[in-house]
């Protein structure tokens, strides 16, 4: 999806902005660092989610403990986070670039390792 799509498909899932935020490809596409993304991710805290298991069917993801998918594109992280970590881009709400790189150099996966390296670099310029 580039962000046009992307932005499509996260406001026809029809979340209170201020009760998720975005996370991992996502937030590169929103900031420009990449131009298309394969699925949306959104973090929601736990009473959150209550709420939106009786408008939304998920079914439980193998990957993680805390994640849950929609559909095929997106997957809801079931997990408190802190407000004051939430930045506003164009709009929307996504994990700040600092939360993110942290959680991809904790789990080292080979599939994130150009995103640290966008991440890190625009980090670098601030």
């Amino acid at each position: 999806m580039n962000k046009k799509e992307y932005i499509k498909a996260l406001d026809n899932l029809n979340l209170d902005k201020n009760r998720y935020c975005i996370i991992s490809g996502g937030i590169l596409l929103l900031y420009g660092l990449k131009p298309t993304t394969e699925d949306i991710d959104i973090k929601v805290k736990p009473d959150y989610f209550e709420e939106l298991k009786s408008k939304y069917e998920f079914k439980k993801s193998p990957k993680y403990d805390y994640l849950y998918e929609l559909d095929d594109k997106t997957e809801v992280a079931v997990l408190e986070y802190d407000d004051d970590d939430i930045r506003i881009v164009d709009g929307y709400p996504v994990e700040s670039l600092e939360s993110q790189l942290k959680w991809m150099l904790e789990h080292n996966r080979p599939k994130d390792q150009e995103k640290i390296k966008k991440i890190e670099d625009l980090l670098s310029k601030k």
